[in-house]
């Protein structure tokens, strides 16, 4: 199984074993201890995020069951439902659009000797939903991401260990997708990435 293309040039110590392929991560200067840093929402973006989740929980937790229809128009209308049946009282609940940036999370790492930074994971481009299934809005393109650093107790620098799986080939990947794809796009369509940090310990 391939290296995602945007790595292959900071991986190494490569490792394949079925759908899986493991390796470690390498600064361009030689160096293998990193600083992560993972994308959050700071404290105006959660505010403007809560309207939504609230009336997502609300459908979800606020009667017996819920729904959604479709009207003639093609509108959807969430309904909770008061009793177990689906001829009782009911309530819709207005669910207001998502921000756009709420579900965008970027992970970065930074040379501890040369400083230099590279991005690990971006939900907007990286894997399969990113490469295929989310077309992303201007808005989403232009956003730049709050950085927190991931501490460890000791607060040292750390090795960077991924591993990626790709749960087909490529020829399999473009029969059963109908996606006529390059290698290399292919190998940034990873089905899931797992990121892991090692210290001294």
């Amino acid at each position: 199984m391939p290296i995602p293309n945007y790595l292959r040039t900071i991986a190494y110590l490569e490792k394949s074993k079925n759908h899986f392929t493991t390796f470690h991560l390498k600064c361009i200067c030689g160096c293998t201890l990193f600083d992560v840093y993972e994308s959050y929402l700071d404290k105006k973006e959660k505010d403007l995020c809560q309207p939504y989740y609230d009336a997502l929980d609300h459908s979800v937790t606020g009667g017996c069951f819920s729904n959604c229809t479709k009207d003639e128009n093609g509108n959807i209308h969430h309904w909770i439902y008061f009793t177990h049946s689906i001829n009782g009282p009911r309530e819709e609940v207005i669910i207001p659009p998502e921000p756009f940036f709420a579900h965008i999370k970027v992970i970065k790492i930074q040379c501890s000797k040369c400083g230099k930074e590279y991005i690990i994971y971006d939900s907007r481009y990286n894997g399969y939903s990113g490469m295929f299934c989310t077309e992303c809005s201007e808005e989403q393109k232009k956003y730049i991401p709050h950085f927190k650093l991931k501490k460890r107790r000791d607060h040292s620098p750390v090795e960077v260990c991924i591993e990626v799986e790709h749960d087909e080939s490529l020829e399999a990947f473009k029969e059963n997708t109908g996606i006529d794809c390059s290698f290399d796009e292919y190998t940034d369509a990873y089905t899931c990435i797992t990121i892991y940090s090692i210290d001294t310990n």
